[in-house]
């Protein structure tokens, strides 16, 4: 029986070449109720940031939003500053039975237009 494969994106506690070079942009993650800075950079997906600063998403699928295991949440004031979700994305959180607010992480590319962004790890 072959092995069904899928490419995890790389994930370490140092930056890749590609983000290095780019423009750091500031994100709070929330953890039971406590502020913590991550690092993170335009261009790269927060589920990334997230997963390289130690938050344990399972992200199954590497980040192709198609399993919801890098699901977060975002404070209203944010919310309503993301891109909106595209079909398959909003598919997969009606299904989760997501409540507003809820997004994949793998789904949302850092900006200089999100720097500041604040972020809720889902339980």
């Amino acid at each position: 029986m072959a092995e069904v494969g899928y490419s995890v994106p790389k994930v370490s506690g140092e930056p890749s070449p590609d983000t290095a070079s780019a423009n750091r942009v500031s994100v709070t993650l929330w953890e039971a109720g406590q502020p913590r800075e991550v690092e993170a950079y335009e261009g790269e997906s927060l589920m990334v940031a997230l997963k390289r600063a130690g938050l344990p998403l399972l992200a199954v699928c590497g980040g192709q939003g198609a399993c919801g295991t890098c699901k977060v949440a975002f404070p209203p004031e944010w919310a309503d500053r993301l891109s909106a979700p595209e079909k398959r994305e909003l598919r997969l959180l009606t299904h989760l039975k997501s409540v507003e607010g809820e997004r994949l992480s793998c789904r949302i590319t850092l900006s200089a237009a999100l720097v500041g962004l604040e972020v809720d790890a889902c339980e």
